[in-house]
């Protein structure tokens, strides 16, 4: 069970601390802050790889295909992902998550650092992206599922509300910080191999988040058929307007809208005719935007 929270009345709570109540559980307090670690890291490696390949290959279909080799693993396990989050230890799931992504982040800054063959590297970090959308699928839905066994019922929408704003202020704060080594160091293999390993020890910080928890966060076993489950989880939605209604407006959202952000690096090279340093601006005015989409 989360750590208890002191009644406080609704008349009587200080309004600043009712839209932080979530951050009184010990255990979300820290999965907060250490997804948020995370989130800003990864953020930073996105930025820096975008514009790592639009140097290297001047060519913006690499770019579109680094998004879409990134993104499709998690269109199509997302669904297995969930079922997998309701059968088997959620924290387990996500510290193997964050480990394998830790790992994918450390390669991608040592074949930069190294000044790996552009062929060569180009290709692994497609290969890369496409992995780490891979253990993504699996791990998101198992981050999600986590987030009502820290809080009680109550204070439920407060969690999920801090947690959306955790996402885009990492996007913020990460896209930002991504340009500082392109502009410290002259050698941008250099600079982005230090991206890339911020954006490795990133991850330390969720994961000792998930290593602390004191919660329990084994669900109950399931013993239906994994398909069965994943059947009635669809046909659920599927049969309850609101959250159908919702999917297919999310799913607009991000199919239409989102992808804009795949290519800002070539506004910055090709249109605006700047640096890196242009994306530091626009990701944050991407950011604020999406923030205000369902």
């Amino acid at each position: 069970m989360p750590d208890p929270v002191p009644e406080v009345s609704a008349s009587r709570e200080n309004p600043l601390a009712r839209v932080f109540r979530a951050f009184t559980y010990r255990d979300f307090r820290l999965l907060w802050f250490g997804a948020f670690t995370s989130s800003s890291g990864t953020w930073l490696e996105e930025t820096a790889l975008a514009w790592l390949l639009l140097q290297l290959t001047n060519d913006p279909f690499y770019l579109g295909l680094n998004g879409f080799l990134s993104t499709a693993p998690i269109l199509l396990f997302t669904l297995v992902g969930g079922v997998l989050a309701d059968r088997f230890d959620r924290r387990r799931i996500l510290l193997a998550s964050q480990w394998a992504q830790l790992f994918f982040a450390l390669s991608l800054a040592l074949l930069a650092f190294f000044n790996t063959p552009v062929p060569l590297l180009v290709s692994s970090a497609l290969l890369l992206a496409f992995l780490t959308g891979c253990v993504q699928a699996f791990g998101g839905p198992a981050y999600q599922s986590l987030i009502p066994m820290l809080v009680d019922k109550k204070d439920l929408p407060n969690a999920i509300a801090l947690n959306s704003i955790q996402f885009q202020l990492a996007r913020v704060v990460g896209s930002t910080v991504s340009t500082f080594p392109f502009a410290i160091f002259a050698d941008q293999m250099l600079a982005a191999s230090v991206s890339f390993g911020i954006n490795s020890l990133s991850f330390v910080a969720v994961i000792f988040a998930l290593m602390s928890l004191s919660v329990s966060h084994i669900p109950k076993a399931a013993v239906g058929n994994m398909r069965s489950q994943l059947r009635e989880g669809l046909n659920f939605v599927w049969h309850q307007e609101g959250l159908r209604s919702l999917t297919f407006l999310a799913f607009a959202c991000t199919f239409l809208g989102m992808q804009v952000t795949v290519f800002l690096a070539v506004f910055a090279k090709d249109i605006f005719h700047t640096g890196a340093r242009a994306t530091r601006y626009s990701w944050p005015f991407q950011a604020s935007e999406q923030s205000w989409e369902p």
